[in-house]
């Protein structure tokens, strides 16, 4: 094993070939990738916030993108999170997802939100509301982005 090292070693430092660029780009960003940050909660909870808003600003409000699948799987695959709907009729939400869409649902909430989902996973929301023609605003539904807390500490740039 030590001789195998070794031998590693000598070739990698005989070797005269030079990398490029691209290359050296690429190792510098896999070696911050690689480092250790230490983040507080509250560091956490804004680079969450930063992110959703983000992401959901992509996805623009509208219910037509909310509508275009293609457009919300790339948005997901782009930023490694998953894009659902948060509306009555999805069968698919999670029990924060659905406690959160009843208090949206009750005015209980107005503003964007981040909740804890189990030790390694976060949920942000931002409501989406229409106007009435009386000019007050009616709650449509909600867009629910959950992403790992893995993807928010390495969104946050020192």
């Amino acid at each position: 094993m030590k001789y195998s090292i070794m031998l590693i070693v000598v070739v990698l430092v005989s070797c005269t070939g030079s990398l490029s660029d691209s290359q050296k780009d690429r190792i510098k960003e896999s070696m911050e990738q690689g480092q250790i940050k230490k983040v507080s909660e509250a560091q956490v909870i804004e680079a969450a916030f930063t992110y959703g808003r983000k992401i959901a600003g992509q996805v623009n409000n509208s219910d037509k993108n909310l509508a275009k699948t293609t457009l919300l799987d790339s948005l997901s695959q782009a930023y490694q999170v998953v894009i659902v709907s948060l509306q009555p009729d999805n069968q698919t939400m999670r029990g924060v997802e659905r406690k959160l869409l009843e208090a949206y649902m009750n005015g209980g909430a107005s503003d964007d939100n981040i909740q804890k989902m189990g030790t390694d996973s976060l949920l942000y929301t931002m409501p989406i509301v229409g106007e009435k023609p009386d000019g007050s605003n009616e709650f449509l539904k909600a867009i629910g982005i959950r992403m790992t807390r893995k993807q928010v500490v390495l969104s946050i740039k020192n």
